[in-house]
């Protein structure tokens, strides 16, 4: 549906991105909002010093100082073996009063305290320190810091820090570590895990070569110009640095763009100050600069008089801070610098295309107990833009409204922190009054988790026989977790009993609520490789259902023999009948509600390791929607397992591709640009996981760039979403008239999309797909020379095929 949501002014905006700013890799000292920064140093009461390495990480690394602002969520989601302090504002700026403390290396004075997922104060903060490091940090937070005392962040506007290579320009006989033991073949990049390597001209390389699963700066005269991503090329004048896991973390906390990188043998240094700061902001003004003129020249509709005042605004700024570092004031200039790429930021997601009709998702773990909560976050994500919320409704064994279906099988009824209220019901008025979709998010066949329910879980607490059982643990007398994903519990898709009990619970909300779609996600069996240890489902039921159908006990069976490719058709078909079974009941008892699932995006892969035929699953039409998982660093890999997804969807069905952004931490440029490729790529729309890690700074960009203008679901109707899309295109024609478009060409694509106008308003899909690829046609036919005029092509083509991919599936009754 349409809507009109609150407008967020220039000063809110980039004030909001100035404090999201705290959730970056930016080098400054203290933003607008006075939060800390990394190499900041925090004083305790006793006078004790420690320094801060990192703001919001995205993973905690060995030895890690790390300050967590609200910006990046409700919890630290730290582990158990650190230490953390809950801090909230003191007296003045800067200072802190110690909430509680509580490390791993001693009793808590408290035994609510925890040293590590403590919830972040609205108003505060959480410093948190964690093991491993050289020397040992956590005993700064046990011996010198205590609940009642004041800490104070002292700005440090120059910190450096240093590191030491794993390997430089890798190869299987230097980095041994790179080389993949099972094939004997390099890792991509030949980077190894939790490695940190360099590679040089010297390699004969033209890129790191590396995956999605790291980070990576680019080096040109020891100052890092670029930064993010993967498989980076090679400069001729530089090098790139490649760090996966905790290593890329480090990488994002110590070497930004514009810091100063010293490599000496395997010796690394990373220098951050004002200059640092300045750099980032130059460089980020002449990417607004670029972004406004490309989109200029694209015939781009969006609010350039926005944009061209933020860039305005960013060049004063920017002057300003090389004014004060001139006159020697570092914190002055630094401060100033940060503002100024702020500004240049903002006028850069003003120039991100908003389109008319398609998908905004967003998951949601609530966390919410009141109605007021919710109403609170849901105002968030309204602002945000999204127009689709996969609310996480039955989870961990439990749902998040009373459920009478679990109370009559002796199961917790609610999840605890959530009784006395129905949440659900909440959410989907309150949702519903903002214009925004409320889908109940099922994690189907997964049912408990031991950090979220220190064991199996409710479900499998009073019903064991219900569960998967690893190959590994055939004959263990109590359900066991997953060894591929570590802690998890699953029910066994095959075991009649638990497919009827989630299928129930699927009914009662389809049939109690007025959901806008149902969403399905660990709809499969957990990761079955290696099959020698971690195969699924080898439970009493599974076997002795399996022989009797095959005539072979499952647990005697290798990839050797004949009758392995019937055991895995077998689990396969476990799944997919499911997803029949609750297709055939949503038609029954709510016809009008659409069928999601979240799937993994190579269907090859999904089906290998997990038994997900999510593309039998579109070919039979169990589902409407999919939400394939792409979680790539990148535009590009996005892009690629998007055009992948869309090719076996085919015209079919509609994909919303998920993308990583939040949940990684990646920079609110990085998330727009994954919005973007996918959507060029030839998805229907963006789901982005998960609102609980969408900083401030995240939300800032979306609700000025990519999801600024409201945008009709498809889902929901798609004769209005390819009306209100044909409409917006019509006013892009007219404005790029022999701009982009020659003037003849304009007015035969305007006919034909008010012919296609017609045929919708006569009930006639079929003459409106004829119509709309005539349209796509004369803008083929009357396209301008000139890398901007081929831009507006692609982009009208893009639309136009994805409004005839719409009318194809309600001619095909979808």
């Amino acid at each position: 549906m349409i809507r009109t949501r609150r407008r967020t002014s220039a000063a809110t905006a980039l004030a909001l991105l100035l404090a999201g700013l705290a959730g970056t890799t930016s080098a400054t000292a203290v933003d607008a909002a006075g939060l800390p920064e990394a190499g900041d140093v925090v004083v305790a009461g006793d006078g004790a010093e420690l320094t801060v390495t990192a703001v919001n990480p995205p993973s905690r690394t060995a030895g890690t100082v790390a300050v967590y602002t609200p910006a990046f969520g409700e919890s630290t989601r730290t582990n158990a073996f650190g230490g953390e302090a809950v801090l909230t504002p003191g007296p003045e700026q800067g200072t802190y009063e110690v909430v509680s403390v509580c490390t791993a290396l001693a009793t808590c004075a408290d035994p609510a305290w925890t040293p590590g997922d403590n919830a972040i104060p609205t108003d505060g903060l959480v410093l948190s320190v964690s093991p491993g490091g050289s020397p040992d940090v956590r005993p700064f937070l046990r011996d010198h810091v205590a609940a009642g005392d004041t800490i104070t962040f002292r700005e440090v506007v120059e910190r450096s820090a240093s590191t030491t290579l794993d390997a430089v320009d890798p190869t299987p006989e230097n980095n041994p570590p790179g080389v993949d033991p099972g094939s004997g073949q390099c890792y991509p990049g030949c980077r190894g895990a939790e490695q940190l390597v360099q590679y040089t001209p010297a390699s004969g390389r033209d890129s790191s070569g590396t995956n999605d699963f790291g980070y990576e700066v680019t080096v040109v005269g020891g100052t890092v110009v670029g930064a993010g991503g993967n498989d980076r090329e090679i400069p001729a004048d530089g090098y790139v640095l490649s760090g996966h896991g905790s290593r890329g973390t480090w990488l994002q906390t110590n070497a930004p763009v514009g810091a100063t990188v010293e490599v000496d043998g395997t010796e690394l240094v990373a220098t951050v100050d004002e200059r640092t700061a300045i750099y980032a902001a130059e460089q980020g003004v002449i990417a607004a600069q670029e972004s406004v003129t490309a989109a200029d020249a694209a015939c781009l509709a969006f609010p350039r008089d926005g944009a061209v005042e933020a860039l305005a605004d960013a060049e004063a700024l920017l002057d300003r801070a090389r004014t004060a570092a001139g006159s020697g004031d570092a914190a002055a200039a630094s401060e100033l610098a940060q503002e100024a790429s702020a500004s240049a930021s903002l006028a850069g997601y003003r120039t991100a295309e908003s389109r008319p009709a398609e998908g905004r998702g967003v998951w949601v773990r609530p966390e919410e107990t009141s109605p007021e909560a919710i109403r609170a976050t849901l105002d968030r994500i309204e602002e945000s833009g999204f127009n689709v919320v996969f609310l996480e409704t039955f989870f961990q064994g439990t749902t998040i409204y009373p459920s009478q279906v679990a109370a009559d099988a002796g199961i917790t009824a609610q999840r605890p922190e959530m009784a006395g209220f129905d949440p659900l019901a909440v959410w989907i008025s309150e949702a519903h009054d903002r214009g925004i979709e409320l889908h109940p998010w099922i994690h189907t066949f997964f049912v408990g988790s031991e950090g979220a329910t220190g064991g199996p879980g409710p479900i499998l607490d009073v019903y064991p026989e219900w569960a998967a059982v690893e190959r590994e643990d055939v004959g263990a007398d109590r359900p066991m977790p997953s060894s591929q994903e570590p802690g998890y519990y699953f029910v066994d898709a095959s075991h009649p009993e638990p497919r009827a009990y989630v299928a129930s619970v699927l009914e009662e909300i389809l049939t109690g609520y007025p959901v806008d779609g149902l969403h399905l996600d660990y709809i499969r069996y957990p990761v079955s490789e290696p099959w020698e240890t971690a195969g699924y489902s080898y439970s009493d039921y599974s076997r002795a259902a399996f022989a009797e159908e095959a005539g072979v006990d499952p647990y005697t069976l290798t990839p050797a023999d004949p009758a392995w490719e019937t055991w895995t058709a077998w689990r396969e078909a476990n799944v997919t009948s499911f997803v029949s079974e609750v297709r055939s009941m949503q038609q029954e008892v709510a016809p009008e509600v659409p069928v999601s699932a979240a799937v993994f995006p190579d269907p090859s892969d999904g089906l290998a390791k997990k038994f997900q035929n999510w593309g039998d699953w579109v070919d039979q039409g169990y589902v409407d929607v999919l939400t394939g998982m792409s979680f790539g660093t990148s535009a590009t890999s996005v892009a690629a397992d998007t055009v992948a997804m869309r090719e076996r969807v085919g015209e079919e069905n509609l994909l919303y591709t998920a993308t990583y952004g939040p949940f990684r931490g990646s920079t609110p440029q990085t998330m727009l640009d994954q919005v973007a490729a996918v959507g060029d790529a030839g998805s229907d729309g963006a789901a982005l996981f998960a609102y609980n890690q969408v900083t401030d700074a995240q939300a800032g960009a979306l609700a000025e760039g990519a999801f600024r203008d409201p945008a009709v679901v498809p889902h929901a109707d798609r004769i209005r979403a390819v009306r209100v899309g044909v409409d917006a295109l019509r006013d892009a024609l007219g404005s790029a008239r022999g701009e982009c478009v020659g003037a003849g060409a304009v007015a035969a694509a305007t006919a034909q999309l008010a012919a296609a106008e017609r045929a919708l308003d006569g009930d006639r899909p079929t003459a409106a797909i004829d119509a709309l690829g005539r349209a796509s046609d004369a803008v083929e036919r009357g396209a301008l020379d000139g890398e901007g005029p081929a831009l507006f092509g692609s982009r009208a083509q893009r639309d136009l095929a994805m409004y005839d991919r719409w009318l194809t599936q309600v001619v095909a009754g979808r």
